[in-house]
């Protein structure tokens, strides 16, 4: 029995990857397959905060709007079970309304819930999120249960960084056709990476006229004293990244590729990635990406950020040439002008 149950969460699943939903909405149907197959009260997901300090309410199935209100948003560590999920551990609480590590145990009982699973959100290494299912009544997971659990999460996690990606794309793109002023544009690309990455923050920097310099055209999220450490053309990694190849520097105050290890570490950075921005093959110039915590940026991240840098090489490429059609245009009404008064000379006073 518990077999076909396990199957139908899948094919449940499955069905609703295979449909057009919006992420919500595909969490929402999960939650409502572990939730009817696995007899439990409900089921919630939760994401890390931009800030990484908070928890942000994303789906649910089976719970009050009421009881919903608590987790909008709460503090990452405010509550241990949660707190212990995020370090990648699967947390059972037995008791919600008696266990310390339960922050509103009050609220968890006017709902009535009784035990608690918290599930670790993971992509790789690093946990985004948690899915929390809720029981009515005392409730332990056999392996079998928990192991279908973990799938399920996976799968989950997939989704959500899915659609973080494409919403990343979505606004870059937005933001690239919204305007012709180059400095606005750049400016905004980099405050989409760093809000919807959930970083520290990111620059773009141009190779000058004569392309021996790298000159800084947009920053956000890191301090001024950071951004006016110095020239970056010695660090080892902006090298390669300019051979039209992306660069990953991890442990960046120890390592020996970082031209300013102590200005890192006082920036608190760890890891920082480099992608070319590149016209034609040729580079002019990189976008860089800052953490503050040791990050293991995946395939996907990286080619999500190479897609960002061929549009941020497509703002400079069509604001070079609106640049060049503008000063044609403008020696062409000069030109204009001179003929016409020539043809057509200003009179002068008349002689009474």
């Amino acid at each position: 029995m518990m077999a076909k149950q396990y199957l139908k969460i899948f094919q449940e699943i499955g069905n609703a990857f295979n449909s057009p939903m919006e992420t919500k909405e595909l969490l929402e149907t999960i939650s409502k397959a572990i939730v009817d197959n696995l007899a439990l009260k409900g089921c919630h997901f939760l994401l890390v905060g931009r800030d990484r300090k908070t928890l942000d309410y994303i789906a649910s199935y089976g719970l009050s709007e009421k009881f919903k209100q608590i987790f909008q948003p709460g503090a990452l560590d405010a509550e241990k079970s949660i707190s212990e999920a995020l370090n990648g551990k699967i947390v059972l609480v037995e008791d919600a309304s008696h266990d310390p590590r339960i922050q509103h145990p009050q609220a968890h009982a006017e709902e009535g819930i009784v035990s608690l699973l918290t599930v670790p959100l993971q992509s790789r290494d690093r946990v985004i999120g948690t899915m929390r299912l809720s029981a009515a009544e005392k409730r332990t997971f056999t392996s079998d249960e928990l192991e279908i659990l973990q799938v399920v999460a996976s799968f989950s996690a997939s989704a959500i960084l899915y659609s973080v990606y494409r919403g990343i794309l979505k606004r870059v793109t937005e933001t690239v056709r919204s305007s012709l002023d180059i400095n606005a544009v750049l400016n905004s690309i980099v405050k989409v990476v760093t809000e919807e990455m959930r970083v520290k923050g990111s620059t773009i920097r141009l190779l000058n006229a004569d392309r021996r310099k790298l000159e800084l055209r947009a920053s956000y999220g890191l301090s001024q004293a950071y951004l006016d450490k110095g020239p970056v053309d010695a660090d080892k990694s902006i090298a390669e990244t300019l051979k039209g190849k992306c660069v990953v520097v991890h442990d960046v105050p120890n390592n020996p590729k970082v031209q300013y290890p102590e200005a890192a570490r006082q920036e608190q950075i760890e890891s920082i990635l480099s992608v070319p921005l590149l016209i034609r093959n040729q580079p002019i110039g990189m976008l860089r990406i800052y953490s503050r915590f040791p990050f293991v940026f995946s395939e996907e991240e990286i080619n999500l950020m190479e897609a960002i840098g061929d549009q941020c090489a497509l703002v400079i490429r069509n604001a070079e040439m609106y640049t060049g059609v503008k000063q044609r245009y403008d020696v062409l009404m000069s030109d204009f002008h001179q003929w016409f008064d020539q043809l057509h000379p200003t009179p002068g006073p008349i002689e009474r």
